[in-house]
């Protein structure tokens, strides 16, 4: 298929303008230190807890408060520790990479997400090539999510974001695949993010009951795995960890920044109490499981717009959402677009360019604060919307 030349243009541009201003602000972001200030920090610091005291001492606050301040070279008091609250599973290749010094293992990790997500992305153009895709357009959706804004974010950050990411592309393959197991085991790998998982897996309760089963299968081998590395007192030392990241403006991290429910709330109405704010996030994420699984049972067939939403409402609802978790709106963004060239109201060009687009919009919108706020909510509303119509006309 030939492409005309304005597409091949814009194509070009969108791409120029990512991969420069990705380079400027890794070689800036290195160069300033900042490495030493990011999330990777706690992440290595979880590996020289582990080498030093056991897997089952990752949770142990204090000893990851001295793991931090040797990497930031400062003292990191109770209130600025940035908390362990990832699930066990993610913590043994912490501990090889903490053998070595912090920026040679953030280097190392850094170059492997790239790689084993791209690894893992060679599946969606195999499946895009066999809707019949031209090979240029499934190769240019393929790189449209690696270059997702923010999930370069979550990279650059050494966030275990692309975890999260692969999960919920497993879960939109299995829509396009008709593979049950694999959506099962793509829930069983959110559970990176446990309040996001939970809110997608439920509602499977209800229709497509084999994708529940694989979910439960697969969280009892993580679990069981993740038991045997930290026992007992780990456990209860996470639940501790867990309850301490969700509901405070501490530990690293600001709720009016977040871009859930929550923070939305708490930007809007400033003056209202906080606990009142967190009454009213869980109740909204609550009501938003229980919304979607009364959609589930009354629909006939599960579709791809059904997919969209449920993504978009569980980044909403949950009660704990970073920038870089957005790099869950890839699937949606995926899934509108394999929708629209399905339904032939998209060429397969005009869909690989979505993301790409979408991320240029994104890195703009970093410099103004109102958009900044917006963008993503606006995406949040729109995307199971645009999808919806493409499935239904």
């Amino acid at each position: 298929m030939k492409h005309p030349r304005y597409f091949l243009f814009l194509i070009a541009t969108l791409l120029t303008i990512q991969i420069v201003w990705y380079t400027i602000f890794t070689v800036s972001y290195i160069r300033k230190g900042q490495v030493e200030g990011s999330d990777f920090r706690w992440f290595y610091s979880v590996g020289k807890v582990s080498r030093q005291y056991g897997s089952g001492a990752v949770y142990d606050l204090e000893l990851a408060a001295i793991a931090q301040a040797q990497v930031a070279g400062t003292t990191v008091g109770e209130e600025r520790i940035l908390l362990p609250n990832h699930p066990p599973f993610v913590y043994p290749v912490m501990a090889l990479l903490a053998d070595l010094n912090f920026r040679q293992a953030y280097n190392c990790y850094f170059l492997g997400v790239w790689i084993f997500t791209a690894a893992i992305m060679s599946t969606l153009y195999l499946i895009l090539r066999k809707r019949d895709w031209p090979k240029l357009d499934a190769f240019l959706l393929l790189c449209s999510v690696l270059l997702f804004e923010p999930f370069f974010i979550s990279v650059l950050k050494g966030q275990d974001t692309y975890i999260l990411l692969i999960g919920g592309l497993f879960l939109l393959f299995s829509f396009v695949g008709k593979k049950d197991w694999l959506a099962g085991v793509g829930l069983g790998l959110m559970l990176i993010r446990p309040q996001i998982a939970l809110i997608l897996a439920i509602p499977f309760l209800f229709r497509k009951q084999k994708v529940w089963w694989w979910f439960l299968a697969t969280a009892a081998l993580l679990g069981i795995y993740s038991f045997i590395q930290i026992g007992w007192s780990g456990i209860r030392d996470y639940i501790v960890v867990l309850g301490l990241s969700t509901g405070v403006e501490g530990f690293g991290w600001d709720e009016v920044g977040m871009f859930d429910a929550v923070g939305l709330i708490m930007r809007m109405i400033p003056a209202l109490d906080i606990d009142i704010i967190h009454v009213i996030g869980w109740i909204f994420y609550l009501a938003s499981m229980v919304g979607l699984s009364i959609l589930w049972n009354s629909s006939k067939t599960i579709q791809q717009w059904h997919l969209s939403l449920a993504v978009t409402l569980s980044l909403f609802a949950t009660p704990h959402l970073h920038y870089h978790d957005l790099a869950l709106l890839a699937v949606p963004l995926v899934g509108l677009g394999i929708a629209g060239v399905t339904a032939g109201r998209l060429t397969a060009s005009r869909a690989a360019a979505m993301p790409m687009a979408v991320s240029v919009i994104l890195l703009f919108s970093e410099f103004w604060d109102p958009a900044r706020f917006t963008v993503p909510y606006l995406l949040m509303a729109v995307l199971p919307v645009l999808t919806w119509w493409y499935e239904k006309v």
